[in-house]
């Protein structure tokens, strides 16, 4: 794997990860259950787009993503100081020959990933309640660790008027074989279309 030296949002991470598919999009890849998604051929043709152009397609940030920005300084402090661990910043991940990547929030030592949430109240009480992580999250999860060899992730919940909550998510060998899978045939596919729409590949990136 390839750590690209950047920050998160930048112009330069964008184009890290341009044209290619990343851990927060692979439930577009395969769902949760480890079935192929429906999803796969309109974000095949996102990724088309984006290499046609030659510039990211973002998604607008909604008010509860800008405060998660806002607050996840705060978050990784108190993580730190309640784990007695010191955390590491990363830009982007790139697999081994660059097919995929991924955007952890931080790395913890050498095997593990935090990623921070900073929810609304009540959603902040669920992760309280429950001490589970939704399920919609398992595929990127599951994701970040395939791609940054990683085993295990912590799950940080944080509200300025609530205690914190630490949920530990480990990797999960069986499912990851079955994303591998779906990647590799997602790729190939990808490549295919690149050579009939006559898209030159990538540059490569300088960690």
């Amino acid at each position: 794997m390839q750590i690209i030296k950047c920050e998160q949002g930048s112009p330069e991470w964008q184009h890290a990860r341009m044209g290619i598919p990343t851990a927060s999009q692979f439930d577009r890849i395969i769902t949760p259950g480890g079935k192929l998604s429906a999803q796969s051929r309109d974000y095949m043709h996102h990724l088309l787009a984006e290499l046609l152009i030659g510039c990211p397609i973002d998604s607008p940030k909604t008010s509860w993503m800008e405060r998660g920005t806002e607050l996840e300084g705060d978050a990784v402090c108190w993580y730190e100081f309640d784990r007695d661990v010191a955390v590491e910043t990363v830009g982007f991940i790139l697999a081994d020959g660059g097919l995929w990547g991924c955007s952890p929030d931080r790395l913890v030592g050498t095997d593990g990933l935090l990623e921070i949430k900073c929810p609304s109240p009540q959603v902040h009480v669920g992760y309280m309640v429950e001490r589970d992580v939704d399920k919609a999250y398992r595929v990127q999860l599951q994701g970040q660790m395939f791609v940054a060899q990683r085993a295990w992730t912590d799950i940080c919940s944080y509200h300025p008027l609530m205690s914190a909550v630490v949920i530990r998510v480990e990797r999960d060998e069986e499912f990851i074989a079955k994303l591998e899978a779906a990647l590799c045939e997602f790729c190939a596919q990808l490549e295919e279309a690149k050579e009939r729409l006559g898209i030159m590949p990538r540059e490569v990136v300088n960690a």
